[in-house]
């Protein structure tokens, strides 16, 4: 093996998808090189820290060679850490990424190379987001880890509206985040080896009442942390850092609920949007700034093809624009900003912000990249949720006309 490659394997035993993930969990810089022996040439994806900045597929480059490059079932890949001189073609955030290229692959859009058998395997265990799009975190960091435990296939882990000031790790296994309504059980999001049970409100305010359900898939083995060197850490912190943090972390929480209220046809989309002015344009790839909110409401909308979704809602001390270390997958490229005419905002020097993330320990910095993480999927699942309920009442009309 070449002394610069410092990872290689096989697609049928990490998929595209995994590998993303890892390298992103890793920060890691250098070229994915993919080699199938179904295809003429090799597939080439670039890093920068973690994210892909450019790909290339034969004559295709970027977002496009990159999705090209989800219908390889089989062949090998090999990672080459090594400084990136070529042109960042791409912006969408990696998970974002993984979603819509699953998505394309699925649905048929993606040509799969490989033999017939592997390629319908696979085919066959991609039939629902919830399914398939397990969110792993980074690497574990064991030193804030204080014990282990155990939980079995169905038990629950947490329960929505019961009390708890703990937080998790998944050391290994899959996890389901739900929220029970009285119609029965929604999915939100499942989880795997990385990422977090419990949010940052878990280990800052006693008595805590958690918010979603979270249920073992198979047998699982959770880390539980150090809540209050965790809660020692985040004190230290600037108050500009913890406003972010705390920021970000409602933002998940909105989202959260914003799937239920969707499956439940509870948001009035017209009625919030109407008078609200634009302040950031989805897809303004060009916007660099970042804001705060001093006075007044804005609200992250995204626009699909159904029409407007409606992600979450600002209020002051909340945080919208460009952040430069995380990829949320909203703002601006994935999502737009309407705001009230009242509304008051600043500039904020995202250097300042960059520097304290960088120096962050390994497991908050964890809890924050996979805080992100989750956010780019559930804001898809918000969307998701909203197609299924504009879809619902025509499939009922087709079965009755039937």
């Amino acid at each position: 093996m070449n002394e610069s490659v410092v990872l290689s394997g096989s697609l049928g035993f990490l998929s595209l998808g995994d590998i993303i993930q890892l390298l992103g969990s890793s920060g890691s810089t250098g070229v994915l090189r993919l080699i199938s022996r179904y295809a003429p040439d090799p597939g080439f994806i670039y890093f920068i820290e973690g994210n892909p900045v450019n790909a290339q597929n034969g004559d295709a480059d970027g977002l496009d060679a990159l999705y090209s490059l989800f219908g390889w079932a089989d062949g090998s890949f090999e990672f080459t850490r090594e400084a990136i001189l070529a042109e960042k073609r791409i912006t969408k955030s990696r998970m974002g990424i993984i979603l819509e290229g699953m998505k394309l692959l699925d649905d048929g859009h993606t040509k799969k190379v490989g033999p017939a058998a592997t390629a319908d395997r696979n085919a066959d265990m991609k039939h629902t987001l919830p399914a398939t799009a397990i969110v792993k975190g980074p690497l574990v960091d064991y030193m804030y880890v204080v014990d282990e435990e155990d939980f079995f296939d169905g038990e629950h882990i947490v329960e929505e509206g019961k009390h708890g000031s703990w937080i998790w790790v998944i050391l290994e296994g899959v996890v389901d985040i739900v929220k029970e309504v009285a119609s029965g059980t929604i999915p939100i999001i499942r989880i795997g080896d990385g990422s977090f049970i419990g949010s940052m409100a878990s280990f800052l305010l006693q008595g805590h009442i958690r918010t979603a359900t979270a249920v073992a898939v198979g047998n699982v083995q959770l880390g539980v942390l150090d809540s209050q060197r965790l809660a020692q850490e985040y004190a230290g912190m600037s108050l500009e850092f913890r406003t972010f943090l705390t920021s970000l972390d409602k933002r998940l929480k909105q989202l959260t609920d914003r799937i239920v209220e969707y499956h439940d046809g509870k948001v009035q989309t017209n009625e919030i949007l109407k008078d609200k002015k634009v302040l950031i344009r989805q897809g303004k790839s060009d916007e660099q700034q970042l804001y705060v909110v001093k006075q007044g409401r804005a609200s992250v909308v995204r626009n699909t093809e159904n029409g407007p979704v409606v992600l979450c809602h600002l209020y002051k001390g909340d945080f919208f624009g460009n952040v430069p270390f995380l990829h949320l997958g909203q703002e601006p490229e994935g999502a737009a900003i309407y705001s009230s005419e009242n509304i008051k905002i600043a500039k904020i020097e995202a250097v300042s912000l960059q520097n304290e993330y960088n120096r962050l320990s390994a497991t908050f910095k964890n809890i924050v990249d996979n805080m992100a993480t989750c956010m780019t999927v559930t804001a898809d699942m918000v969307c998701n949720a909203r197609t299924a309920k504009i879809a619902a009442p025509r499939d009922s009309k087709v079965q009755q006309g039937g």
